[in-house]
């Protein structure tokens, strides 16, 4: 009786290890393909604001100065991702 008593509570005990992995692996996975995913986007806007940059500044500036339009670039990109990155700090510390 009592080893079907220990058997039954590693029996458990396994189920519920088996089942915490697998949120785990869920939360894991779900993570990396949002990032993958957010890095996708990045690179799109990114391609934009270098072309409104481009088209903003006038040619004879960006001959003299070739760097000037990544340098805005990344200027907002940097104030964007500030931004954005106090706006979810702020918002985890809601969830908690």
């Amino acid at each position: 009786m009592i080893k079907s008593e220990i058997f039954e509570k590693t029996k458990q005990h396994a189920v519920e290890k088996t089942i915490f992995l697998q949120s785990q692996f869920k939360q894991h996975s779900s993570t990396a393909i949002i990032a993958g995913l957010s890095f996708v986007i990045a690179l799109v806007w990114r391609d934009l604001v270098i072309k409104i940059t481009n088209n903003i500044l006038k040619p004879h500036l960006i001959q003299r100065y070739p760097y000037l339009s990544e340098l805005i670039t990344a200027i907002i990109v940097t104030l964007f991702a500030i931004v954005a990155i106090a706006f979810v700090s702020r918002w985890n510390k809601k969830s908690k």
